[in-house]
Order: structure tokens, then sequence, then C-alpha cells
């Protein structure tokens, strides 16, 4: 599924560049994410309840401009993660997980132009794709009856020996106002459709988990010579 996804945004990529464009910008981005570790499908009397997490967001962008839409794809940094709690009483297990992750993300965005007295806002969204390159996360409580208090490093993979999966896609919506300038500020939020979950001693919950992100970011776009 993450092949097909790859490869579908780096035709729509190839295939538009290759279109007649008015102009095509390059430029830099930095922000914060607000990230959190969604659960769904959980069968058992089992609770798992998950908070948003401040991590960053920071990389480059390319814009191609046509009259009325722009083709946004950004190379990034994206970090990602959440607080979350689990609570079990058949297992005694009450444990609390704050997880950073940080994935090389690739977004396109497809948005539609609208020209205002301050500058061009833009809207619109578009597929994500990303490769988680490091984590961390820190555990406190009791898991199977047993006190927990520690940092460790993520590890990614598809085994029980594995936190989470290391690829990660979705969908990303997006609203920007660009200042004349060429500042500009911009919303997104992410929703990811994969289950980034490996199996694991919470295998009896049957829970899948998904990343999800709302963000802010402050970009610039650099002037053509």
């Amino acid at each position: 599924m993450f092949k097909k996804w790859l490869f579908i945004i780096v035709t729509t990529f190839i295939f538009l560049q290759n279109l007649k464009a008015q102009t095509v910008k390059f430029g830099a981005k930095a922000g914060i994410n607000f990230a959190s570790i969604s659960a769904y499908n959980n069968p058992t009397s089992s609770a798992y309840a998950s908070k948003s997490y401040g991590n960053i967001r920071i990389g480059g962008m390319s814009e191609i401009d046509w009259s009325k839409v722009s083709l946004q794809t950004d190379f990034i940094l994206n970090g990602k993660g959440g607080n979350n709690t689990y609570i079990n009483p058949e297992t005694n297990t009450n444990r609390r997980k704050n997880t950073r992750l940080y994935y090389l993300e690739i977004p396109v965005n497809f948005l539609y132009k609208l020209p205002t007295k301050v500058g061009t806002l833009f809207f619109g969204g578009g597929p994500y794709v990303a490769y988680g390159l490091t984590g961390n996360y820190s555990l406190s409580g009791i898991i199977f009856d047993s006190p927990v208090d520690g940092d460790q490093k993520v590890v990614f993979g598809n085994n029980e020996n594995s936190d989470y999966k290391r690829t990660d896609f979705g969908a990303n919506l997006k609203a920007e106002i660009r200042l004349l300038h060429g500042i500009g500020f911009e919303l997104n939020y992410e929703y990811g459709l994969r289950n980034i979950a490996t199996p694991g001693i919470y295998d009896d919950a049957n829970i899948k988990t998904r990343n999800n992100l709302f963000g802010i970011s402050v970009s610039y776009l650099f002037k053509n010579n």
C-alpha cells in the first residue's frame, strides 16, 4: 500500500511539472505540530485515550503555479507522536506513554488560489507519505502488576519487538495566506490512514493506532532571479 501511494504521488508530481506552468518557486518553512496517536477498534473493557503533544515541523518546499491553482510539495522533518493512557483492569495495567516520532515526509497538496488585498489565499489538500527516522518515548504507571518508569528509543519495524511501523501515509488538508512579499502563514491537518501499530502485548485489545496532527507553520518563498 505504501509503495502504491508513493508511486501515485511521484507520477503526479512529474506529470504536472511537465505541463506549461507559469512559475516554479522554492522556499522553506518551519512550525509546530500538535500531534496525537488515536486508537480505534477497541472491543475489550480496556480504555485508550490520547492527548496532543507539541513537536516540530521544518524543511523545504516547492510550488508550481498556474492561474487559479497551485501544486505545493514539501520535503520536511515532521514531528508526530502523542501523550496517551492505556487502562485495562483485567490485566491490572494503567500506563501513561509520551511519544515523539520524527518522520521524513513528502506531502503533495493541490490548492485553489484566491487573490486578496493583502496577498493570496490558498486552500485544498492531498496525500502524504512519511518514513520514520527516529523517536523516543517515556513510560510511567503499572503494566501487568509491575511498575514502570523510564525512557526508551523507539524501534521501527513490523514484528513484536518493534514499537511502530516505519512507514506512514494519509491525507492532508491545508489553508495558507501568502503575503505580497512572500511570507506565508499556514494551517494544516493530517489524518493518518495507515495502522502504525505492531504486534505486541496489547494484541488482545485489537487496538489500531494512527497518526493525526494539527500544524501551524510560517513559510517563505525565495524570489526568482
